[in-house]
């Protein structure tokens, strides 16, 4: 996915480096400035960044933010609506901003701000600092600067060199972190490397005594597509990371830190005749080996998942009695554990119960793909199970909460795993579920009014990584949160002007059954009435993939999480007098990796309606576009083709 990449290493001693930090005070303002009223390259721009600095220091655990936007337009103006992302772990402080007028007076920022959150995908949960500015209008410049801080730690910090707006100046500065840190090999010095991607050619971090720095002028604004790929992977970033000893090449960076997982993964899974006799007593008297394996699978989904849960202060700890769990048995006797301690206990298990189970370090590619070049464990924090099944590789993601037995999280799919063993382990791709382990199942069951109104209830029901997904979700809102995001679901697939209502939904705390949700719906105006004809279009439910068909080409991938099919049956009951007169052809449209079937029949006042779309690979390359797009321009248009009823 990602452009060449380059990595480098630089040692830095023990020595106090000399501080090139930028300066903190407010950015000059000149007659340019004042001036500018257009981008280069692209005049109809809503705004332009003046510049962009950000300062870290390790040794200070301090990030400096500061940025400047000339609004150009009306639509520009909102960016005087600022959005301030605060990563977890961090804490924000010095925020200032202030409004530069077209005469180049300045009124700063006096007002209230705003905690938000702006990504809820569980566990994830990211916050921000809002505020509206005063007097922006066309011709003024937004100014803001903040700082983050950190205890503790040291982060591996990202600089990210394309923004979302053209940007005439930005420097970077990082001073590395030089006291000890804990490593894989005592005593070693402290040691900062870096990889780069995406880069303007013939531009790299320059290392000073002072440290790293970069500097850039005239950067064009990135543009993104509809259903690309995470955006991370294709824009220019330098990833910093530290290290001992074990960072002189990937090779042994990997096979170190795999080594060491293996050994206290080992440790932790502990006395086999523990094991056995658990294995035994979860098993009960099954002799089929997937079937006992998917017992154990589902004794052990019922662990209390503390990784699920709201982090805890060390008095909630204590309250709650919750200990630290030294080996798989404890997790077992003491019904909780997080993620990867449930995952060492199903491999236990299985091993226990006579399978070859093997424990996999994952990646993740739900914001950018593995880097082996990039010596973070950070990018392998997942473990999954490898199970061995006759001939079959089974792959399994029993610690995370509500994945089904079978499946891996898609986050975990489709990319590198470390397969751990004596030796460190080696890598290998885990697969890409199929399609039909991801369904969306909407059935709906209308009458049709002479009006043209259509009112009657529908039902959907998720499986695979759809339901995995919106239960995830739900974990960190209420009854009302669900309710809300289940309608609006719904509505997203409906006409314009649709009502609807959940009535129920089963299925939040389970990971085999579907999630299923009913809803009362109303739709006015779905038939257009002309005398005595009434006409329909053939597809109520509308497919969120059509966006990419009004594109005339791509830079890049058209990308989808994961596969998956959808499958809609629509029952709607004519008025009284009514029948069908004319219905649309059926449609079979296939490509290698895409398929969409309808049809349509009537019997008296029934009309039916059905239509299956399967999309069985996550990722099409802008050459194959083109002929993606008319996979779904088709399927548009079989879902705009008109039912014509009449009255007899």
């Amino acid at each position: 996915m990602c452009g060449l990449r380059g990595a480098m290493s630089v040692c830095f001693l023990a020595a106090v480096l000399s501080s090139a930090q930028q300066s903190e005070d407010w950015f000059p303002v000149t007659a340019g400035d004042l001036a500018l009223k257009s981008v280069p390259g692209n005049p109809g721009a809503a705004a332009v960044q003046l510049d962009y600095s950000d300062s870290t220091d390790d040794a200070l655990r301090s990030r400096f933010i500061h940025h400047r936007v000339k609004i150009l337009t009306e639509q520009g103006k909102q960016y005087g609506d600022v959005v301030i992302p605060v990563p977890q772990g961090y804490t924000i402080s010095d925020i200032r901003a202030r409004t530069i007028r077209p005469n180049g007076n300045a009124a700063e920022f006096k007002g209230r701000i705003f905690e938000k959150v702006i990504l809820r995908r569980y566990p994830e949960k990211l916050t921000a600092r809002t505020f509206a500015m005063p007097e922006v209008q066309v011709g003024s410049i937004v100014e803001v600067k903040y700082r983050l801080m950190w205890e503790k730690y040291v982060y591996d910090t990202t600089w990210s060199l394309q923004h979302d707006l053209y940007t005439l100046r930005e420097r970077f500065w990082l001073r590395p972190y030089q006291g000890p840190l804990q490593t894989r090999h005592g005593g070693d010095e402290t040691r900062l490397s870096y990889v780069y991607s995406n880069m303007p050619a013939g531009v790299t971090p320059k290392e000073t005594g002072a440290g790293i720095s970069l500097t850039l002028e005239n950067i064009p604004a990135f543009r993104p597509e509809t259903m690309m790929p995470p955006e991370e992977n294709f824009k220019p970033e330098v990833r910093f990371f530290y290290g001992g000893r074990e960072m002189e090449s990937p090779e042994s960076f990997w096979r170190d830190i795999g080594k060491e997982w293996q050994e206290k993964a080992e440790r932790f899974m502990g006395r086999r005749k523990e094991m056995e006799t658990a294995a035994a007593e979860i098993a009960g008297s099954e002799t089929d080996a997937r079937q006992k394996l998917r017992k154990i699978y589902a004794r052990v989904q019922l662990i209390r998942n503390l990784s699920y849960e709201p982090a805890r202060s060390r008095a909630e700890v204590r309250k709650e009695e919750l200990k630290s769990n030294d080996a798989a048995g404890q997790v077992l006797s003491r019904g909780y554990g997080y993620q990867n301690e449930i995952a060492e206990l199903f491999a236990a298990l299985a091993r226990a119960a006579g399978f070859e189970a093997d424990l996999l370090r994952a990646s993740s590619r739900e914001n950018r793909v593995f880097d082996e070049k990039l010596l973070s464990e950070k990018q392998l924090e997942w473990e999954l199970v490898r199970v061995k099944l006759g001939t079959e590789d089974l792959f399994l993601d029993p610690g995370t909460r509500f994945c089904p037995f079978g499946m891996v999280a898609w986050q975990h799919t489709s990319v590198p795993a470390l397969r751990l063993d004596k030796q460190g382990g080696v890598f290998v791709v885990v697969p890409t579920p199929s399609a039909e382990q991801t369904v969306t199942r909407r059935t709906a069951e209308m009458t049709l009014s002479p009006e043209g109104a259509l009112r009657g209830e529908i039902t959907l029901e998720f499986s695979g990584n759809e339901a995995l997904q919106r239960r995830l979700d739900a974990l960190d809102t209420d009854e009302a949160g669900r309710r809300q995001e289940m309608e609006e679901q719904l509505l997203s697939w409906l006409p314009p002007g649709a009502r609807v209502k959940l009535r129920e939904a089963q299925g939040w705390d389970t990971s085999e059954q579907r999630l299923t949700a009913r809803f009362y719906v109303e739709v006015p105006g779905f038939a257009a009435r002309t005398g005595r004809r009434l006409s329909v279009p053939a597809g109520l439910f509308h497919s969120p993939q059509l966006e990419i068909s009004g594109v005339s080409q791509r830079r890049y991938p058209v990308y989808v999480p994961y596969t998956y099919e959808e499958i809609d049956n629509v029952s709607i009951q004519l008025p009284a007098g009514f029948l069908a007169a004319t219905l649309p052809n059926g449609e079979d449209v296939r490509l290698p990796s895409t398929r969409f079937i309808t049809t349509s029949s009537s019997s008296g006042r029934l009309l039916k309606v059905t239509k299956a779309l399967i999309v069985n690979s996550i990722y099409f390359q802008p050459e194959q576009y083109p002929e993606l797009q008319g996979f779904f321009r088709k399927l548009k248009n079989a879902e705009g083709e008109q039912i014509v009823m009449e009255k007899h």
